[in-house]
């Protein structure tokens, strides 16, 4: 429970077994105007100038000096949000954790925020979001006893339009912040209700200046300017954000003689040392007695504000996707599996935390040191190893329990038999597409083949023994170019919803006739590529990538690569000077230097094309398969520049649809401004849609599309500066940069494209063994398709948690289809993200809705 204490007047009594949030609101003898909610906090960034080492233990210096502090000074309170900073203290300070618990049980220390770090809510997915809360509560809960419902970011650097949702999602009832300040997003008071697009209502306040902390003088002048705007607005309640911060801090003797003097200076004020929780719930209790309209209503996104954040430090952007990517798949492949009989999933707790400590708002968004970047990244790298053994090991044992063997038998002992090639889709719908499969013919090198490797046959067989029509593409090694080992083929296949197939690939006893194919892709002469439908062509010395579809230009002059002049630090121009996110002074316009057809189909032509500029350049492998309607594209960027950003860009301008967490937006030409994984734009009166597996940052303008690849800025800087200056200062991403991205002309599937792109099915060669289920199976599919799954994890024996988020416009009923066992789940709101617990009994599976505050929600 959080006390509120009237300033100058000690508690009679406080009950140390309380564990509710917050106390009816102190009844006083006269009426009071205004109430100022005095909120004692010490923002602390544990990654920012400093590495995570430093700032965890900052965070036991700040607490022990604030458990002083509150001893001190009995009327004083104090609040305190991150699980992870709890976590260290518990670990390593655990007398001052239980001092802790004690000031928070007396309700003199608020638990607020719920999350297990403040994160960056732009760059996140929403599940990852979500499982900041979930994590933060479910600590909270069982550490302290509390329900937190009073979310608090000090210092993000803007909120994204589906944070609502997921706010609610997560059983939080209210929202504190500080960014974007009023001078950059002004709004009608300080108090309003952020609405959300699935129908959730969050109490949110953002105080007058925008300032979660203070200086150590001058804090009464803040005082008045706080009850002048308080009474503007006609506010009866305010909440005034006070202590050091930045590097924990909290408040201080002398700010709390400055309260005590303010105080008693405006003695018609009622001065309370609050916390968050008793905030928004005497802020309730004033809405009770006003009219309908009385505080505004906020539709959309908190934006924007240190836009340079968007893009500043790609490695960490970059390593940050792939781990959560991982992670995410991970765990849902090893629940999935285990509807089939599989291993009990592996414990991702660790990697989890790793995941969402990373995404600090100093972290992911690159405004950190590069030291502490460095350590960041490893963590990466570490998080996607421990996701790619856990669903590994989930795919071993599933293979262990479907039938490998292969359908076709060589006559001969010595020849070697075909491998089984495990396919996994790790998407809730049917997936047709073109995998890469690559195996060892034998165990040895193919000797009479020697000096003829092309004339290897290789043939690929489905799941019931037929042949597969496949196309020979070069193998990931480059050695005994002469003498054929390993090769490498595509094959067209449509896997079922979370589910399997085994194909064999193997050395061929005769020829092979190659597939005949309708409408194949193939090259045009040696500098173009063509499926019938979509053409690529690049011609050395031009500026662009040009398209055509269907025989007519498509994305009008076609793919640039230009450098655009950005002097700005990590976030972009501080005062958000509009040059430093309309960036307009162009530096250079790459040319295509190198172009090379690598493959000439039937089933998938490739195009290799290098862009160049004096210091840097990109080279693009463009990837067009028979039948597509997308191109996709894998990106190799060598980056050696200061002072400067490099930008993908394509023709079609004007507004945008945005894949942002939890939500899609619409928004007009505004320059840089953070995105997700897929952009719909508008070219010609036509859509066209853009999806990458890495980048974050985009703008368009009235007629232009724009990416941004990298920026060179220099580390954790605020200054701007010009290229030559300090060269001996080290900038953001020097060096090589991969990653993928597609071109789409049908905008409906975009979504699913983009999910495609960042998780492809999972291509692994497995034993063979005579196990119980087919080669081809599924194990659960979602229905309608406008349904998102952000999360499906195992609770323990055949109990599974689904959460799901509706894409629709309207309300619409969901279901599952487990095993060919459908599931009425009920009905979910457009944009609503739900959850439910299946239970498997021997009636078949039971779903219940889960409460966003449930214990077990998570």
């Amino acid at each position: 429970m959080l006390m509120r204490v009237t300033l100058l007047t000690m508690p009679t009594s406080i009950d140390p077994h309380t564990k509710t949030s917050s106390l009816p609101r102190k009844q006083t003898s006269t009426p009071v105007a205004t109430t100022i909610h005095l909120i004692g906090n010490a923002h602390l960034d544990p990654v920012w100038l400093w590495d995570w080492r430093e700032g965890l233990n900052e965070g036991i210096s700040t607490c022990q000096a604030m458990v002083k502090l509150l001893e001190e000074f009995p009327e004083t309170t104090f609040v305190r949000g991150e699980a992870a900073i709890y976590a260290h203290i518990e670990r390593h300070a655990p007398s001052l954790f239980e001092k802790i618990r004690e000031l928070a049980a007396q309700g003199r220390w608020d638990i607020v925020g719920g999350n297990y770090i403040q994160p960056d809510t732009n760059l996140p997915t929403a599940e990852a979001l979500l499982r900041q809360f979930v994590r933060g509560k479910r600590y909270f809960r069982q550490k302290f006893g509390v329900e937190v419902t009073a979310a608090w970011a000090a210092d993000s650097f803007g909120h994204s339009t589906g944070l609502p949702d997921i706010l609610h999602a997560a059983g939080m009832t209210s929202f504190a912040f500080t960014r974007p300040q009023a001078n950059i997003l002004p709004l009608p008071k300080q108090a309003f209700w952020w609405l959300g697009a699935g129908g959730s209502r969050i109490l949110a306040f953002r105080p007058y200046d925008g300032w979660y902390t203070c200086e150590r003088a001058n804090l009464g002048k803040r005082l008045d300017a706080c009850l002048e705007r308080a009474r503007l607005e006609k506010l009866d309640n305010v909440a005034f954000f006070y202590g050091l911060g930045n590097h924990g801090g909290g408040p201080t003797r002398g700010l709390l003689r400055q309260i005590r003097e303010w105080t008693q200076s405006n003695p018609d004020v009622h001065v309370e040392y609050s916390g968050l929780h008793a905030y928004f719930d005497g802020l309730h209790e004033e809405l009770a007695g006003k009219p309908d309209g009385f505080l505004p209503e906020h539709r959309g996104e908190l934006n924007f504000c240190l836009r340079g954040c968007s893009a500043a430090a790609a490695r960490i952007k970059f390593s940050y996707r792939q781990a959560e990517t991982a992670l995410l798949q991970a765990e849902r492949t090893s629940a999935a599996t285990s509807l089939a009989g599989g291993i009990a999933p592996a414990a991702l707790d660790s990697a989890w935390d790793g995941l969402l400590f990373n995404a600090f708002h100093d972290i992911l968004p690159g405004s950190s040191i590069e030291r502490a970047l460095d350590q960041q990244q490893a963590l990466n790298g570490s998080i996607s190893v421990q996701a790619t053994r856990a669903e590994t090991d989930a795919l071993t044992d599933l293979a262990a329990h479907i039938d490998t063997r292969p359908r076709q038998v060589p006559t001969t002992d010595e020849h070697p038999l075909p491998v089984p090639v495990l396919l996994w889709n790790p998407h809730p719908w049917p997936c047709t597409l073109m995998p890469e499969i690559e195996v060892s013919l034998d165990h040895r090198p193919l000797w009479t083949y020697h000096k003829r490797p092309d004339a290897v046959p290789v043939f690929i067989t489905d799941e019931t023994g037929q042949s597969c029509p496949i196309q020979i593409v070069r193998e990931e090694h480059d050695s005994m170019r002469d003498l054929a080992w390993r090769k490498r083929a595509v094959t067209p296949v449509t896997l079922p919803p979370m589910g399997w197939k085994v194909l064999h690939m193997g050395l061929a006893e005769k020829p092979v006739e190659p597939p005949s194919v309708e409408n194949p892709a193939t090259a045009m002469g040696d500098d173009g590529i063509t499926n019938g439908h979509l053409s690529i062509r690049a011609s050395v010395g031009n500026e662009a990538v040009s398209f055509l579809k269907d025989g007519q230009p498509w994305l009008g002059e076609g793919l640039q690569a230009r450098v655009y002049e950005d002097p700005w630090g990590s976030w972009g121009g501080l005062l958000e000077e509009p040059e430093s996110w309309l960036l307009t002074n162009e530096l250079e316009r790459w040319k295509i230097d190198a172009v090379k057809v690598l493959e000439t189909g039937p089933l998938r032509a490739a195009l290799w094309v290098r862009l160049s500029g004096a210091r840097s350049r990109i080279e693009l492998t463009f990837r067009l398969e028979q039948g597509a309607d997308s191109v996709r594209v894998e990106a190799r960027t060598l980056w050696n520049e200061r002072c400067a950003r490099l930008k993908l860009v394509l023709p079609g301008g004007g507004p945008a649809d945005y894949e942002v967490p939890g939500a899609i937006v619409r928004r007009e030409p505004c320059g840089e401004v953070p995105g997700g994984r897929w952009v719909r734009f508008g070219l010609n009166g036509e859509a066209a849609g853009f999806a990458s597996d890495a980048l974050y940052g985009f703008d368009t303008t009235a007629d232009e599309f724009r990416a941004t690849v990298c920026r060179a800025s220099r580390y954790a800087s605020d200054v701007r500066t010009t290229a030559d200056e300090a060269p001996w200062m080290p900038v953001c991403d020097s060096g090589e940069l991969k990653f993928r991205f597609l071109l789409a002309t049908e905008t409906d599937s975009l979504p699913r494209l983009a999910a495609q792109l960042e998780s492809p099915p999972v291509v692994l060669p497995v034993p063979a063994t005579e196990g119980p289920l087919p080669a081809c199976g599924g194990t659960l599919g979602i229905e309608p398709s406008s349904l998102r799954l952000l999360a499906l994890k195992t609770l323990g024996d055949d109990v599974l948690e689904v959460r799901l988020q509706s894409a629709a416009c309207s309300v619409e009923h969901a279901s599952l289809l487990i095993q060919n066992t459908h599931i009425n789940l009920g009905t979910i709101g457009a944009g609503e993200i739900l959850t439910w617990r299946l239970t498997r009994t021997s009636g078949g599976w039971q779903a219940e809705r889960v409460p966003a505050t449930g214990p077990a929600h998570g």
